[in-house]
């Protein structure tokens, strides 16, 4: 298929649900939950707080990541993505939790919930409803509500800047609004360059997608970048219905490279995706160099991308951002809708069928 179908308005009958259409809405996600967290009551003092929690899945454990390696050299405290049933024997009285469902159903999340009210610590939720919204609001945490009704994955920024909030509240990380400013007018940029009514020759989002259609992703991030590679790689899954695979530098040039000698058949088929911000650690911009450059004769293709922005945060919001529309835009490259994620619900559907319970486990 032509990439330059994404310039008609046919190829977006595919997107049952509007999830391209709803990006045009995410300047207003983002006020909203910005307001929402500020306005939040917070009962306790920042002295309180030895460790921080996040517990989530999915979307929500994606955006506590891409926080957490936004200010990793910045954090005041430790803080832990918890993508888990069970929650670790240092979680106590002075680790604030942060409870991240935006269905408010995911039961990893709600099992976590129960340890850390049993341990009696300091909790916020950030959930659209569901039993983390009804029932632990009666327990006496605070609750960030979010608005229903959103395919999770399309609800990052909603999930992502009430935790900015959060820990720049409690001096977590530190005052955060100007950051907070530049990621808003990083999104106003991206959605005005990377709109389906920019034609596919001006429109960055949509060659990459051009450049993706037909071939396996291999997406490599560093340091701020990190996340935003599994992001990459999240989305393409979900909205592409795609194989995609992601990697870290440093770590990645320990082990990872030597598979590429064995690609094989699979070379052809893959395609590198570099995501690079402008402000790494010299080496780290030496090691996606000579790393790209002993891989890509192993590879069908590379692509490099550069993070814009004035400040951390806004150079990650312009990777997302571009990420989220490359991804949507590949799966009507392929002929896919965007929306259902059926494998999720038949997992979710036996799991269901066979009921909850505690399996044998740490004692």
């Amino acid at each position: 298929m032509s990439a330059e179908i994404l310039d008609g308005a046919e190829a977006y009958g595919l997107d049952s649900i509007g999830l391209i259409a709803g990006m045009a809405g995410s300047g207003t996600a983002f006020d909203e939950a910005r307001a929402g967290a500020e306005a939040v009551d917070l009962r306790w003092p920042a002295d309180a707080i030895a460790n921080v929690a996040i517990c989530g899945m999915g979307g929500s454990a994606i955006a506590a990541d891409i926080v957490a390696g936004t200010w990793r050299e910045r954090l005041r405290r430790p803080v832990s993505v918890l993508r888990d049933y069970y929650v670790p024997g240092w979680l106590g009285e002075d680790t604030l939790v942060i409870l991240s469902s935006y269905s408010g159903e995911t039961e990893e999340t709600l099992t976590a919930a129960m340890q850390a009210l049993e341990r009696n610590a300091l909790c916020v939720a950030i959930t659209s409803g569901g039993k983390l919204g009804s029932f632990y609001r009666n327990e006496g945490i605070p609750v960030i509500d979010l608005p229903p009704g959103l395919q999770p994955r399309a609800a990052i920024l909603r999930l992502l800047v009430p935790l900015v909030v959060v820990l720049s509240r409690f001096g977590i990380i530190p005052e955060a609004s100007g950051e907070l400013d530049d990621a808003r007018a990083v999104i106003d940029r991206s959605m005005a360059a990377n709109n389906p009514a920019v034609p596919y020759g001006d429109n960055l989002a949509k060659q990459v997608a051009g450049l993706l259609l037909n071939s396996v992703p291999i997406f490599w991030g560093a340091e701020a970048t990190a996340a935003v590679a599994q992001r990459w790689k999240g989305q393409v899954n979900e909205n592409a219905k795609a194989p995609a695979y992601w990697g870290v530098l440093p770590e990645l040039d320990h082990n990872e490279i030597c598979g590429f000698e064995g690609m094989g058949a699979f070379g052809p088929l893959s395609r590198l995706v570099l995501l690079r911000d402008p402000r790494h650690h010299r080496q780290v911009e030496r090691r996606f160099d000579f790393t790209r450059d002993l891989v890509a004769e192993h590879v069908g293709g590379v692509v490099e991308l550069a993070a814009e922005g004035d400040t951390a945060l806004g150079r990650v919001m312009d990777l997302v951002m571009l990420g989220d529309y490359a991804s949507l835009y590949l799966g009507l490259l392929r002929g896919v809708d965007p929306g259902p994620v059926e494998m999720i619900g038949k997992l979710k559907g036996r799991l269901a069928d066979t009921g909850y319970g505690r399996a044998q486990g740490p004692s």
